[in-house]
Order: C-alpha cells, then sequence, then structure tokens
C-alpha cells in the first residue's frame, strides 16, 4: 500500500533477500497510471498523483486553494510524504555506503559512485522525459513548421483541413514537449530531496556519534550541512538534463544539412565551439566558489568564537580588533563571491548569442554562395536553432554543479569515514569509588603515529595494583599534577598531566582555580572527550552533565525543559530540569553528577541527594 512506513522499512531491512521489480517499483510504476481518481491511500497527495497530475503539479491544487481560502498552519498542511523522509532515505544511502566500504574498503570508497547507485533509476527516467522531450522539440520545428510554411505558399490550391490539422499536430507536439520537459524537473526535484536528505542525515547522525570534534571546526560543519547539501540538490537537479545534447545536435545537423545543405554545417560549429567555453567559465566559476568556502568557514568559526566569548572581548576591549578581523575575512569571501557572480552571469548570458550568431553567420553564409533561401527553409533552420538554445542554455548550471558537488563530496566523505577514538573510560575495581584519576596525562589533539588500540588497553592494565590500591587507601580525595605543560618534541600538548585523584560514593569534591587551569578540560576527560596519552580514567556509573552555557533550542520555555517528554503538571520544574538521569517514572538513579557553574548542583539537590557531585 502507496504510503505505509511499516512496508518501506521491512523492505530496506532485507539486505540478504533480492527484490522483485514490482516490490521495488510498485509505487512508482503506479505513479504512471495517466489518471488516478480513485487513489487516496496515501497521507501525501503526491503519492497518489497520476502521471498527469505528477508532472504538471495539480496535486498541488487543493492546497493551493485551502491557502487562498484560509491561512496555511503546520496542522493544515498535508504530512511529507514517507518515500522522500530523511529516516527511510538516510538508511537507504547507509547500506549502499557499508556495501561500497566493504567492497573496497574506506580509503578507496568513491561517495560519488554511492550517490549514482542511489539515484540511477530515477536519473534513467529522467533521461527518458528528456529524449522524449528532444523528439517532440524536434519534430515541430524540422516537419510541422516546415510542412505549415509550405502550405501557406500554396493556399492557392485550397485544402483547409490539412492546414487545420498541421496546426493541431503542431500544438500536440508543443504540448507534449512542455509535459515531458515539466515530469524530467517534477522527477528531479524530488531525486534531489532525497539525495539531499539522506547525505545531510548521514553526516550529522555521524558527527553525534563523536564525542568532541577535534577533525573538523564549526564553520565547516554549518557550510557542509547547508552549502555542501545544497549543491548536491543542484546537482541531482541539472545534472541529468543536458544528457540529451548530443542526440539533440546530432537530429538537428543531420536535418539542416538535409533542407539547408551544407553551409547549416557553420550554425553546428559555431554552437560547438561556445560549448568549451561555457564549460570553461563554468570551472572557473566553481573555483571562486572553493576558494569562497574556505573563507566562508574561516569566517564562520571566527563569529562562533566571538559570539562564545563576548563577554571576554567586552572586558578587554577588543571589539574593534575582531570586528577588523571579521570585516577583512568577509571582504575576501565577497571579493570571490562577486567574481564567480561576474563569471556566472557572463556564461548564462552566451546561450541567447550563441542562437544569434549561428544564424547570422548560417545565413550569410548560404546568401554569399548565392543559394536560394525560402522562408520554410529559413524559418525552419531558425526554430531549429531555437530549440538547441533551450537544451544548451542548462549546460552552464550542469557543469557548475557538478564541480561543486565533487568538493562536496570529498568534504562529505572525509566525515562519513572518519572513526570516533576508543573510549579510554574503564570500571573502577572498587565498587565503592565512583570516580579514579591515576596518573592521567590527557590532550585535545590526537597523536600523529597512534599505537594499536590493543596495545595501549594493555598498557592501561599493566598499572601496578600498588598504586590503585594506595589512591583507594587515601582518606580524603585529593587532586595531585597540574594542567599544562607540554609533552615530548613529537607528541602533542598535554593540557591534564599527572592527574590523580579518587571520588567515592556520597562525597562532594570541589575543583577551583583560575581561569584557564584546567577546570572545564578535567570535566570533559571525565567525559571521554579527551585523548588519553597515559594513565587511567575510571568511572563507575551514569553520569548527568551540566554545562556551564545553557543549550536553549527555538522553541518556548515548556518545550525546552520537556525535551520531548510528555508534560506532567504534577512535578516541579527543578525535577524538570534534572530529569536527563531520572528513570521514566521519575525514580533517581545512583551516578555522577558534574557540573561547571557554582551552585547548579544544590538546586537539584532534593531530587538527586543519593548522588556523588564533582562541582
Amino acid at each position: 500500500m502507496v504510503g505505509e512506513g511499516p512496508y518501506l522499512f521491512s523492505d530496506l531491512d532485507r539486505r540478504g533477500q533480492r527484490r522483485s521489480f514490482f516490490e521495488r517499483y510498485d509505487p512508482s510504476l503506479k505513479t504512471m497510471i495517466p489518471v488516478r481518481p480513485c487513489a487516496r491511500l496515501a497521507p501525501n497527495p503526491v503519492d497518489d498523483a497520476g502521471l498527469l497530475s505528477f508532472a504538471t503539479f495539480s496535486w498541488l491544487t487543493p492546497v493551493m486553494i485551502q491557502s487562498y481560502k484560509h491561512t496555511l498552519t503546520v496542522e493544515t498542511l498535508p504530512p511529507l510524504s514517507p518515500y522522500d523522509s530523511s529516516d527511510i532515505n538516510a538508511k537507504r544511502f547507509q547500506i549502499l555506503w557499508d556495501e561500497e566500504i566493504k567492497r573496497v574498503g574506506p580509503e578507496q570508497a568513491s561517495l560519488g559512485r554511492v550517490v549514482w547507485r542511489f539515484q540511477r533509476t530515477r536519473v534513467l527516467m529522467d533521461v527518458v522525459a528528456n529524449i522524449l522531450c528532444i523528439i517532440m522539440a524536434a519534430l515541430g520545428p524540422t516537419v510541422l513548421i516546415h510542412q505549415i510554411l509550405q502550405h501557406i505558399t500554396s493556399i492557392s490550391s485550397g485544402h483547409i483541413g490539412v492546414g487545420i490539422c498541421l496546426c493541431l499536430a503542431l500544438f500536440a507536439t508543443e504540448f507534449t514537449k512542455v509535459l515531458f520537459w515539466a515530469l524530467a524537473w517534477a522527477i528531479n526535484y524530488r531525486t534531489a530531496i532525497r539525495l539531499k536528505v539522506a547525505l545531510s542525515t548521514l553526516v550529522f547522525e555521524n558527527l553525534l556519534s563523536f564525542k568532541t570534534l577535534t577533525h573538523i571546526s564549526a564553520g565547516e560543519v554549518l557550510n557542509i550541512l547547508s552549502s555542501d547539501s545544497y549543491s548536491l540538490f543542484e546537482a541531482a537537479l541539472f545534472c541529468p538534463l543536458p544528457a540529451t545534447i548530443p542526440i539533440l545536435m546530432v537530429v538537428c545537423a543531420v536535418y539542416a544539412f538535409f533542407i539547408l545543405g551544407s553551409t547549416a554545417l557553420v550554425g553546428i560549429c559555431v554552437y560547438i565551439i561556445f560549448i568549451p567555453i561555457q564549460m570553461f567559465m563554468a570551472k572557473l566559476n566553481s573555483a571562486f566558489r572553493r576558494s569562497a568556502i574556505s573563507v566562508t568557514d574561516k569566517r564562520v568559526q571566527t563569529m562562533n568564537e566571538f559570539l562564545t566569548c563576548i563577554k571576554l572581548i567586552k572586558m578587554y576591549a577588543w571589539e574593534k580588533s575582531f570586528m577588523n578581523t571579521i570585516h577583512d575575512i568577509r571582504k575576501r569571501e565577497k571579493h570571490l563571491l562577486e567574481r564567480a557572480g561576474y563569471v556566472q552571469s557572463g556564461n548564462s548570458a552566451l546561450a541567447p548569442i550563441v542562437s544569434t550568431i549561428a544564424i547570422v553567420s548560417t545565413f550569410t553564409c548560404h546568401i554569399f554562395l548565392n543559394r536560394k533561401l525560402t522562408a520554410p527553409v529559413a524559418f525552419s533552420v531558425i526554430a531549429m536553432f531555437n530549440v538547441m538554445k533551450f537544451s544548451i542554455a542548462i549546460l552552464p548550471f550542469s557543469v557548475k554543479a557538478v564541480a561543486e558537488a565533487s568538493v562536496s563530496l570529498k568534504r562529505m566523505k572525509k566525515i562519513l569515514i572518519a572513526k570516533s577514538p576508543p573510549s579510554y573510560i574503564t570500571q573502577p575495581e572498587d565498587p565503592d569509588t565512583i570516580l579514579l584519576l591515576a596518573n592521567a596525562t590527557l590532550t585535545w589533539e590526537q597523536e600523529i603515529n597512534r599505537s594499536d588500540p590493543p596495545k595501549a588497553q594493555d598498557q592501561k592494565r599493566r598499572i601496578s595494583k600498588q598504586q590503585r590500591s594506595e589512591l583507594y587507601s587515601e582518606p580524603s580525595p585529593s587532586a595531585q599534577g597540574v594542567a599544562g605543560p607540554e609533552g615530548q618534541s613529537g607528541s602533542p600538548k598535554s593540557v591534564l598531566h599527572n592527574i590523580s585523584f579518587v571520588v567515592r560514593k556520597g562525597k562532594v569534591l570541589g575543583i577551583c582555580g583560575n581561569v584557564g587551569s584546567g577546570k572545564s578540560s578535567l570535566i570533559s576527560a571525565l567525559l571521554g572527550q579527551m585523548q588519553l596519552q597515559k594513565g587511567v580514567v575510571a568511572v563507575n556509573g551514569p553520569l548527568a552533565y551540566v554545562s556551564q552555557q545553557a543549550w536553549i533550542f527555538h522553541g518556548n520555555v515548556r518545550e525546552n525543559i520537556l525535551f520531548g517528554e510528555k508534560y506532567n503538571h504534577q512535578r516541579s520544574s527543578g525535577e524538570a530540569c534534572c530529569s536527563a538521569d531520572l528513570r521514566p517514572h521519575g525514580t533517581p538513579r545512583r551516578g555522577l553528577v558534574v557540573t561547571s557553574v557554582p551552585g547548579q548542583s544544590t538546586r537539584c539537590s532534593e531530587v538527586l541527594r543519593s548522588r556523588t557531585y564533582v562541582v
């Protein structure tokens, strides 16, 4: 049944079974039915649309009428089609990506090849629709217009019915051409949406698997999830359209040579000469855009630092310095984007110029050779060259989209093949100990020549039990070691050096120090967000972390407190704030609460009184 979610998910999970053709393409085959008046099963009307409704977008008519009568809201809009949802498309893309990695390995895996496998059926259907569009577009000027003009010149013979039939045939070919062209765009738009949401979701889920993003900046993440995903959208939208240009060039060249003679090759050569010029300008535009992307990454990263440290900047009166830095970066970015815009505008203006130059050159050469040029022949050649202009005008956008998509795929592949380092947090041997750091030296950077994870684990296990027993036997928790000394040459800089302390259940440990002394880094080490160079970090039980900066999303106060949970008016706001580490029915679990804001733990003391705090 069209639109049923369980049917889609169960089919995707059958990796070992090969589904039949009708099982895979049942919804698409139903869309090929010209009219489907009785189909009212899908939640979204596009899944019940027939071929004419899908191509002409008439399935949107009820929504447009409702928007004219009443204001559209989220409740009145139809739900998203399950075939376009990020969940199902991301799962399907993940299966194809896993197969690619299993076949050739992560380094040799081609994300472009997976993208082709993900959308090849729809691209082939788009090419078929384009071929039918080109056939109808070439049939009108090459046959019907020529016949109509010849019939007009011989109107004295009378046969009005023939002229009417030729005009109706011309209308039918033009209408069919527009229908297939709209069908191609409808297919491309839905394909582009599925590709964009699949890759964006996959990249976002892979980023969430990392506890810390030391290998990528915040600016790169924002650009990948916005600009790069939109580049893939444009590539899926524009790239299949010029696939029929070679067929159109051959058909037009043969027919022009047949009705005009050898002089028609002059106009065809003009088109052929301008194609590499357009491709060169499109690649030049892509080069400017690629340079602008790196500058944009730097600008977003600088703005993120500016907003994060705004209090410090205000305190030291660094506003002008930061403002000048951001202005210089923005100036370089604007300069590159202006160059790209000029090149793109010039490339787009070539399409009508090429058509005019081709027509004038052909007729000029034809007249200089003293050859006869009649009205039927002249108008047929002009109409044929206009059809070629219609197809070649899309070529600059396609080349630009391909060049930008190739860069975007490389950036996304870097994230998809990156692996989260293994967790260095272990379980304490003493069940009464909730937290243990034994001679722990940690850093934010990854080592260049890291040993294999099994060897690193063996090295951790070889720490003497005598050292641990000494730590367990300490009467009160204490911290030894300092933060900040650099490691040996060739190794990353140590942020926390030789830290050792023990925290037992029911105890409260306070850590104080100057700004930049390593308090927040120590909390990050307990959360597993740093890189352990040597020593042991052991935690017993779950962790609840209260950040120094509030994480507030776009929503009302209740939504920020509930975080998607059902509202219960009997619970107080203090319980809701601390509900991240509670059982579903509100029963507290024993664990470790880590906070970097003085006084936060005391606010939740009534709910979390049985826990251990590191403040």
